[in-house]
């Protein structure tokens, strides 16, 4: 770890990134209620919950990069390294790790695809598992605690 103070730029952008991250999670956790049938009906809704998961995976990215940059001085070369360097600098569990690169490949799918290309079941499902999301901002929050950097 490169140690020292956390710069409060980079930290501002982590901690707006959570922000969006926990945002998300409640638009989400609303929706998740809906029956699969209901989802399928609605395309407004579809149209939330895909650009929640695009956001909110986004957001977790940033938040990889920016941490392993603080870390290693140099960016991870892809989305779901950035995920695995986290786990890597132990700030992240292996499962979440996993869990959220799994995720970032999942936020390339929704975003590169459009109308009826989108698995609307596999979206659904997704929304109805959030909880790599929640894990990911829990271990975020306790690495920034561990390294004193909520105390700045």
């Amino acid at each position: 770890m490169t140690g020292g103070t956390f710069p409060s730029d980079r930290l501002n952008r982590i901690l707006t990134a959570v922000e969006t991250i926990e945002v998300s999670l409640g638009v989400l956790a609303r929706k998740q209620s809906l029956s699969r049938e209901a989802y399928h009906a609605d395309s407004d809704t579809q149209d939330i919950v895909e650009r929640r998961f695009v956001k909110m995976t986004e957001a977790a990215i940033d938040i990889g990069e920016e941490l392993v940059k603080h870390e290693r001085g140099t960016p991870p070369v892809s989305n779901p390294e950035s995920m695995q360097a986290l786990e890597e600098l132990e700030i992240l569990s292996a499962s979440t790790a996993d869990a959220m690169a799994q995720g970032t490949r999942f936020r390339n799918v929704l975003a590169h695809t459009y109308g009826e290309i989108i698995e609307h079941d596999v979206v659904y499902n997704a929304l109805q598992d959030l909880e790599r999301y929640r894990q990911f901002v829990i271990e975020i929050r306790g690495y920034l605690e561990s390294i004193g950097a909520l105390d700045e």
